[in-house]
């Protein structure tokens, strides 16, 4: 039943999407909202399950298990972000999950997975500007990131530079915190 639900909603949305004059137009009228909290006990399952299903959009391909998750949780020097999506068709769940680790000043992002049934609604920039919003009164001044090829996950092998970090070595990215410029993103927010 959910899935038939989920196939009419995907067939709306291209629906609508073809009707609109233009991209901008059909991400804003598809009324999106974004939730960001971290990770917890309610939603952990699922996390975990992403973090061992997700292969295109999953820049590492680190894989953790629930009990690793758990113990994220509670761990200062962890920052942790799940995601979710609703739309005017319906409640797209969990589509993206993020790990970052503490190492000085800098965060390094352990895992940024993200459903592709979502690409091209602007989920990444909202994704980054959460990221950015929560690192920097911890004094965080740069963001690295790595791809680290799967085989599977040539879709994301440009992901960090479309979001404008810089390359600080092979397959490794940098992005300045401080000097940030949030793009604008076609949908609200809420933080749980």
């Amino acid at each position: 039943l959910l899935r038939a639900d989920d196939y009419t909603s995907r067939a709306k949305r291209i629906e609508l999407k073809g009707a609109a004059r233009d991209l901008g137009s059909y991400l804003q009228s598809l009324e999106m909202e974004i939730e960001f909290s971290p990770f917890d006990a309610a939603g952990r399952a699922r996390i975990a399950q992403l973090i061992n299903k997700s292969n295109q959009f999953n820049l590492t391909t680190r894989r953790y298990t629930q009990n690793e998750v758990a113990g994220m949780e509670d761990d200062p020097s962890v920052f942790t972000l799940q995601v979710r999506l609703r739309d005017r068709f319906g409640d797209n769940g969990m589509i993206s999950v993020v790990i970052c680790r503490q190492q000085d000043s800098v965060w390094e992002i352990d895992t940024w997975l993200m459903s592709c049934r979502v690409l091209g609604r602007g989920v990444e920039q909202a994704v980054l500007a959460e990221i950015v919003r929560c690192a920097a009164p911890e004094e965080i001044v740069e963001l690295r990131g790595c791809f680290v090829p799967s085989g599977r996950n040539d879709l994301v092998k440009d992901h960090y530079e479309k979001l404008g970090f810089v390359p600080v070595g092979e397959n490794v990215w940098s992005l300045d915190v401080p000097t940030f410029e949030p793009a604008d993103i076609p949908m609200s927010v809420v933080h749980a």
